[in-house]
Formats: structure tokens, C-alpha cells, sequence
């Protein structure tokens, strides 16, 4: 798979073959793992009562964003074929840099990588932990060229 930036402003992903496109699908499944942990993960080291207060207000909020960003990149997956460039513009970029940040952070949140050589790692954690890095350059790409 190639990524790369287009004269006009986007952020061009080239799949070059089935197998491309079922990683680059992933992302759905891998950010639908955090469920409403990703809003919770944010809440970070808050007291008790400034978490009582984020869970109830913040956290449907922070959710349903999440849950419409999903959507929007689930609609651009479903329409890729092999061989066919996805092209992220400025419209896009959030959910897609959100998707991306919501897949990462519940792969980290599964298996916790922590330093372990990926060859001593179980065939499923590998595989995460090189989806986690792809959907990083991913990101990292659309920092540098979308935002």
C-alpha cells in the first residue's frame, strides 16, 4: 500500500491488493473495539466527581462524534475496489484522523504493547501492533498535509 500527497491538497492511498484493502478496512472493526472506553481514556486522571459529571455529559457527546466519524469512513471503505485510489481531502480528514485515533488507541488499550520484539509476539498482536503503526503514518500524513 502507498500513501502520499496530491498536488491539489489530499492525501492519496493507494491499496495494491485485496489484502491492502482488508487492512486498510480494519480500522472500522479495530476503533469499534473502544466503545465508550475512548471517551473515558480521555477523561484521563479526573477526581470522582468531575468523572461523574464527564460520564454523564461529556461522554454521550464525545460518543455519538465518534460513532458519526466511523460512519463517514466506513462509507469511503465500502466503495473501495482493488487497484482504486482512496483520496482523503479536507472534508474527511477529522473522521478520518479520528477513526485512525480511535483504532489506535483500542489496539493499545487490548494489547498493550509494550516494548515486546514483535517476533515474540502471538501471529493476532503482531498483526495489531503493525496495523497500530500503519494507521500512525496514516495519521502522521494527514497532520502534515490536512491540518
Amino acid at each position: 500500500m502507498k500513501a502520499a500527497p496530491t498536488l491539489d491538497g489530499r492525501v492519496r492511498i493507494d491499496p495494491e491488493s485485496e489484502i491492502d484493502l482488508v487492512v486498510l478496512r480494519a480500522v472500522i472493526g479495530d476503533a469499534q473495539r473502544s466503545g465508550e472506553g475512548l471517551a473515558s481514556h480521555l477523561a484521563g486522571g479526573m477526581d470522582s466527581a468531575v468523572f461523574e459529571d464527564w460520564t454523564e455529559f461529556v461522554t454521550p457527546e464525545l460518543k455519538g462524534q465518534f460513532d458519526r466519524q466511523l460512519v463517514l469512513v466506513a462509507e469511503d471503505l465500502a466503495a473501495m475496489r482493488p487497484g482504486q485510489p482512496l483520496f482523503i481531502g479536507k472534508d474527511r480528514v477529522e473522521s478520518w484522523y479520528g477513526a485512525l485515533n480511535q483504532a489506535r488507541l483500542a489496539l493499545q488499550d487490548t494489547y498493550s504493547f509494550d516494548g515486546e520484539s514483535i517476533e515474540s509476539m502471538s501471529p493476532e498482536k503482531a498483526s495489531a501492533r503493525i496495523r497500530y503503526h500503519f494507521y500512525g503514518m496514516i495519521q502522521e500524513l494527514l497532520l502534515e498535509i490536512l491540518f
